[in-house]
């Protein structure tokens, strides 16, 4: 029995040895095959430091535990993996969801089993602890195993889920991030940083602009209203849209805001403002959503839900046809926006927009290359958020494709290679302007993991002389008003129902 189990304890130490160097050299990978979400550099940091060093010290506890033959290191390991499964328990108790963790729960209690009976084959050296204390400990482990156990099954008892989803929604519903309207500063969030390409951590292209007690939205790209749900953002004080070109990936969500703010309680039609060919392109989305506005009016009545605002209604931006190829879309006397002509040929109108508040500055572009008029209208300006696409790793991707007889897949990656932006390119916009911060956004191809987000901004800090930022899903920026400073930092989501 002695060699059997001092045989499984080994294995299982090499086991734990494995995958926690695996952590260590390749968190992002390991992550994902623990169904684990990194969050950032500073999640991947935390998974390679957090569970690198558990496994590894599991490890470690085996090795020398089965080799030395004393029962307080394999108790002490035990122990952890016992927490371990308790943490399953509950995690099954609160997702109501095995599948996916019934094996690692069945590798872990089978791991408990194994040093308990190793422990009992051993005898206790002079310098170890008392049997009273490792009986002691022994029973802590059990009661918290039956903790675990208990958790789980109340987890699947209708009147304690009941129980636990009303507190659940009470706490969502309650919060909110309405401080981000105050008018102590120009507050800029991404509600979207992705391009066609698919993301599944990124919407596509939408800039949140707030200013004011108002917010402006830049483009609504496919799924940014959900972000600006989940942000519990009062959805009525959005002023208006901001189009800057027809590109599917920045209007695909525009009826699911119009919906949303209206919802909300907002008090008239939603003003639309892009180039001439808006006043089209919203026609278009109120005829398609009629119907639907129609039967939620019926449902919820009229003073809820008044047909008079359901709407949208496109506002179209001209640029003069001599001086500057600029035009003010709003001025309130605190807030002017201003849109600025862009290149993206073919596709043409296509806007960036200015942002100026109180002192503070920022300008979005939509899809551009580099362009004079970019860099004339950014001037200045404290924020330049600006698309970039990596023609690097898009070559790649062609490269990829065509090998893979997915021809039509490539010759789209190397067409939408001319008429983006690249980081360096953005960089020496930013610089040529003047601005202190550049930030990348809807980005071409999204960089969802360390490795990509290096590859990205490969030779960015060579080219830009100044700050820079790789934007998120989320993230914030905030310009203090009466100051120069910025602040860079991320809105919570606060509308998650369990």
């Amino acid at each position: 029995m002695s060699k059997i189990t001092r045989v499984l304890v080994t294995v299982y130490a090499a086991l734990f040895a494995v995958v926690g160097l695996g952590f260590w050299a390749a968190p992002a990978l390991l992550a994902q095959r623990f169904n684990v979400e990194g969050l950032g550099i500073s999640g991947l940091s935390t998974i390679r430091a957090d569970l690198g060093g558990l496994f590894l010290t599991l490890a470690g506890l085996c090795f020398v535990g089965v080799q030395t033959r004393r029962r307080s290191l394999l108790i002490a390991a035990a122990l952890m993996l016992s927490a371990i499964v308790v943490g399953r328990l509950i995690g099954w108790a609160t997702s109501g969801e095995l599948a996916g963790l019934a094996g690692m729960l069945a590798i872990e209690i089978v791991g408990v089993a194994v040093l308990a009976a190793h422990v009992r084959t051993l005898k206790l050296w002079p310098d170890e602890a008392p049997p009273k204390f490792l009986k002691t400990l022994a029973a802590v482990a059990a009661v918290l195993l039956a903790i675990g156990g208990l958790v789980a099954i109340a987890g699947h008892t209708p009147a304690v889920q009941d129980r636990l989803f009303a507190r659940a929604s009470e706490a969502a519903i309650q919060r909110n991030n309405a401080a981000l309207l105050k008018d102590d500063a120009l507050r800029v969030a991404l509600c979207g940083t992705s391009s066609p390409l698919p993301s599944p951590k990124r919407a596509k292209a939408c800039v949140a602009v707030i200013a004011g007690g108002k917010m402006w939205i830049v483009d609504s790209g496919p799924e940014s209203t959900e972000n600006l749900m989940q942000w519990g953002i009062p959805l009525d004080r959005v002023a208006g849209v901001l189009i800057t070109h027809f590109h599917s990936d920045h209007i695909g969500d525009l009826d699911e805001l119009n919906l949303q703010t209206w919802v909300a309680g907002r008090p008239a039609q939603l003003a639309v403002y892009g180039g001439p060919g808006v006043e089209q392109v919203v026609a278009g989305f109120n005829a398609a959503y009629a119907q639907d506005e129609t039967y939620r009016t019926a449902h919820h009545t009229a003073a809820l839900l008044p047909p008079a605002t359901a709407t949208m209604v496109g506002h179209p931006v001209a640029m003069p046809a001599t001086g500057p190829r600029t035009a003010v879309v709003h001025d309130d006397g605190q807030l002017k926006i201003t849109a600025i002509e862009t290149n993206h040929a073919p596709v043409a109108p296509a806007y960036a927009y200015r942002f100026e508040y109180k002192g503070r500055s920022v300008v979005v572009t939509g899809d551009t290359t580099t362009d004079p008029r970019l860099i004339a209208g950014s001037r200045g300006a404290d924020i330049l958020f600006s698309e970039a696409l990596n023609r690097d790793m898009v070559r790649t991707m062609e490269r990829t494709a065509r090998a893979a007889g997915r021809d039509r897949i490539a010759h789209i990656m190397a067409d939408i290679q001319s008429y983006h932006i690249a980081p360096d390119e953005a960089a020496d916009v930013a610089n040529k302007a003047g601005v202190k911060l550049l930030v990348l956004y809807h980005l071409i191809p999204s960089p969802d993991n360390f490795m990509a987000r290096r590859i990205f901004t490969r030779g960015l800090d060579g080219a830009r002389r100044g700050e820079w930022d790789l934007a998120e899903d989320g993230s914030l920026y905030t310009l203090p008003v009466g100051s120069r400073d910025f602040r860079i930092g991320r809105v919570q989501p606060v509308m998650r129902l369990p």
